[in-house]
């Protein structure tokens, strides 16, 4: 049931791909123990992205998690750690240093997550709402309790 949609840059490759979904799908299933997670990839040219307004500068990557609300903020930040992580490394992104106007840096990959937390009335698989299905159910009592 949890879903996420990577948004990334055009020509990565085959094994890449496969090691990047692997690995995200891995960090959502530890995090939210329901089984059928889904990972999307969608690609974009550099011609078709910009980023404070200027076409054509290389993509930052954006995550867009769709999931039952109720995880615990430290699951959640595992979770974008890892993503980002196996993100960083499939687009082989450096770090940047960014200024800020403190006077301090901020070290950063631009790997930007969201989480769209949708409520187990508003979700089913097949003909069983999420909060009748014993997958999703369990799976979240599961990762509640690991937490603990």
């Amino acid at each position: 049931m949890p879903v996420a949609f990577l948004e990334l840059p055009s020509g990565l490759g085959m094994d890449t791909k496969k090691k990047l979904v692997k690995d995200v799908a891995d960090a959502i299933h530890d995090a939210y123990q329901i089984p059928d997670t889904r990972v999307f990839l969608r690609e974009w040219p550099t011609d078709q992205t910009s980023t404070d307004g200027q076409l054509g500068r290389p993509l930052r990557p954006i995550c867009d998690f769709i999931v039952p609300p109720g995880l615990p903020v430290d699951a959640k930040r595992e979770l974008v750690k890892r993503m980002s992580s196996a993100v960083a490394r499939a687009c082989n992104l450096p770090r940047e240093e960014v200024p800020l106007p403190s006077g301090k840096t901020v070290s950063t990959r631009w790997v930007l997550a969201f989480f769209s937390e949708y409520p187990l009335e508003q979700a089913a698989l097949d003909d069983l709402m999420a909060f009748e299905n014993p997958m999703v159910l369990e799976g979240m009592e599961a990762a509640m309790q690991r937490q603990k």
